[in-house]
């Protein structure tokens, strides 16, 4: 894993960068029992937001952005966050990433069970105003090496 690295080591103090990433955190746990509202907040409203979750292509633009989070949320219930690995962390005066692996649980839609997920994403915010909003969010189930014939075309 990376060494973690924020603002404060590269450009003075972002703490509101560092409230940024753990109110997403706390957010999952609503994502996760089926409303995206308080994760979504945290999105940007520009033109330029993306979104590429696990269950389907990147999406643009606000309103894409929001109908894929929603689908998203409306497949989980009962969940609960299991914990958030971070491998790396950096911010400076208007931009900052976090990678992360994110634990969970829920329950599927049609299932009785609970359901561990476990996703590698990595989180992109800019500060708007003064706000530090996701610009983008990319999650896959890609958490342990893989061989190259797992990604070809067929």
């Amino acid at each position: 894993m990376c060494r973690d690295s924020t603002g404060a080591e590269a450009s003075g103090s972002h703490s509101s960068f560092d409230d940024a990433v753990e109110a997403f955190r706390q957010a999952q746990v609503s994502f996760l029992n089926g409303d995206p509202e308080p994760a979504m907040e945290l999105y940007s409203q520009r033109d330029d937001v993306t979104l590429a979750n696990p269950l389907g292509p990147p999406r643009c633009g606000p309103a894409e952005v929001t109908r894929a989070a929603a689908d998203a949320a409306a497949q989980v219930s009962d969940g609960t966050v299991r914990g958030f690995e971070e491998v790396s962390r950096y911010s400076a005066a208007d931009l900052g990433y976090v990678v992360q692996i994110e634990r969970v649980q829920a329950r599927l839609t049609g299932s009785r069970n609970m359901t561990p997920i476990s996703l590698r994403a990595t989180i992109i915010f800019r500060h708007e105003g003064d706000a530090w909003k996701i610009v983008h969010r990319h999650a896959d189930p890609i958490t342990t090496p893989r061989l190259i014939s797992t990604v070809t075309e067929t």
